[in-house]
């Protein structure tokens, strides 16, 4: 557990909108970086009336459709990879997009977290410069990945800051997007201010295109429940809560407190 005040760190993940095509629907380009860019938009105002400073985890291909907004994001909030494209990856994108989105935001980018949260080499990241990663989900879903062995607390492995998105303890109920929509807020909020007051550290983790209206979209119900502006009207409900039990820190503010007085494990 770490020591002070408990920490909340929001991840945000800005991509491009392409889920309909895992499930047969086509969407052409300009609706991928719109449907993210409204989101954006709604969701803001609520982060800035908790003065809430997130981490925006960016596809560098989404900056460079709209650089003035992720440079006016960076004066606020961090910048952070989410690698160069949300539906394809080489390893050279680990690099890429890191000075990609360095020069459009004019600041450092010290962290990853990979699409679809899938796992690479802790070697791979350190070398393209990154500081951290934050890819692992602790948990098991089928189908996409099994990390019930994994650790649920921060951790340094090979020269890189593993951060493990939120579980509860001492089970290991996801805390991630889905399980917002899906579980009661009530159950929700009480999983994470358990899992807040047993670590002293919460990180969640959301998509712009959430706050947008998804009821259009080929996509299953479990994905889109609590699109627009229900969704809004419940993650108001869900940061106003969480501002009264902890303190919203970015990713990067985070660590460098970590590194600061040596409380990592």
């Amino acid at each position: 557990m770490f020591q002070g005040q408990k920490k909340i760190l929001l991840g945000i993940d800005l991509e491009e909108f392409d889920i309909p095509e895992e499930y047969g629907q086509k969407i052409d380009l300009e609706s991928k970086i719109m449907v993210s860019k409204v989101g954006l938009q709604n969701l803001l105002p609520i982060l800035d009336r908790y003065h809430i400073s997130a981490t925006f985890f960016t596809t560098a291909f989404w900056a460079k459709q709209q650089p003035e907004i992720v440079l006016k994001l960076s004066a606020h909030h961090e910048i952070a990879s989410h690698t160069y494209y949300h539906n394809s990856f080489q390893k050279e994108d680990l690099q890429l997009s890191r000075i990609a989105l360095s020069k459009i935001s004019g600041k450092e980018v010290k962290g990853l977290r990979m699409p679809k949260m899938k796992m690479i080499s802790p070697a791979d990241i350190q070398h393209a410069g990154y500081e951290y990663d934050s890819s692992l989900n602790p948990i098991y879903i089928p189908g996409r990945y099994n990390h019930l062995g994994a650790k649920k607390q921060v951790y340094k492995t090979a020269g890189i800051y593993e951060m493990p998105v939120s579980v509860s303890t001492p089970f290991r109920i996801p805390l991630f997007w889905l399980s917002f929509k899906n579980l009661p807020l009530s159950l929700y909020l009480s999983l994470c201010n358990k899992t807040l007051h047993n670590t002293g550290c919460l990180i969640l983790y959301f998509h712009p295109w959430e706050f947008t209206d998804l009821n259009s979209f080929k996509i299953p119900g479990y994905i889109k429940r609590f699109s627009g502006t229900k969704m809004l009207e419940r993650i108001d409900l869900l940061l106003k809560s969480l501002t009264q039990v902890g303190e919203f820190v970015t990713h990067g503010r985070f660590l460098e407190s970590l590194e600061a007085t040596e409380k990592w494990t």
